[in-house]
């Protein structure tokens, strides 16, 4: 069931091309998805091929905002739809990643999550706000997330990296998504 206030809609999900056959190297899905908050298309890359967004950070930090506020001073990422993911990075006592996606300027789609009682006010870049149900908002995005998820599992099983720190923030990333995806069912 749509949302009509609030929808993801995944158009097209892929492994990076540039890895052809090998893409079990690639541990990041990209694609194509558009977002519309009220009546605002917030987030469209659909028209731009050479565009392919990082959906495998924009599902861990939509997931986030189901239990924190994305704010500007209290961000759950450097942005809910980053243009590319270009590292994971770790602390060995923080159960969080961070997803680096400022690379060399900070590109993709934010707007702001603020959870109030049994609903959830969202606030795009153009500070349009919609507030709607926590229930819908929470559905639009499990959606997204098991979509992106699916994808994993349907696909060539991951080569972790063979540097310690990066295999370590990538099998942190998986405990974090299924840790909250669990949460959330």
């Amino acid at each position: 069931m749509s949302n009509k206030m609030f929808h993801i809609e995944l158009q097209k999900i892929h492994w990076l091309e540039s890895y052809n056959d090998e893409d079990n190297l690639d541990l990041c899905a990209h694609g194509k998805v558009r977002v519309t908050i009220g009546n605002e298309i917030v987030a469209d890359n659909s028209s731009d091929p050479d565009d392919w967004w990082s959906l495998t950070a924009m599902a861990l930090h939509l997931l986030r905002t189901l239990e924190f506020n994305h704010t500007s001073e209290n961000k759950v990422g450097q942005c809910l739809v980053p243009s590319e993911g270009h590292h994971i990075n770790h602390l060995p006592d923080e159960p969080m990643v961070l997803i680096e996606t400022v690379y060399p300027i900070e590109r993709g789609v934010n707007w702001w999550v603020i959870h109030q009682d049994k609903q959830v006010r969202l606030i795009t870049e153009a500070n349009l706000e919609t507030v709607i149900p926590f229930e819908g908002y929470k559905n639009q995005i499990l959606q997204f997330v098991d979509k992106v998820q699916t994808f994993y599992e349907v696909s060539k099983p991951k080569t972790l990296p063979e540097e310690k720190y990066d295999r370590e923030a990538y099998l942190k990333l998986w405990k974090e998504w299924n840790g909250m995806r669990t949460k959330w069912k």
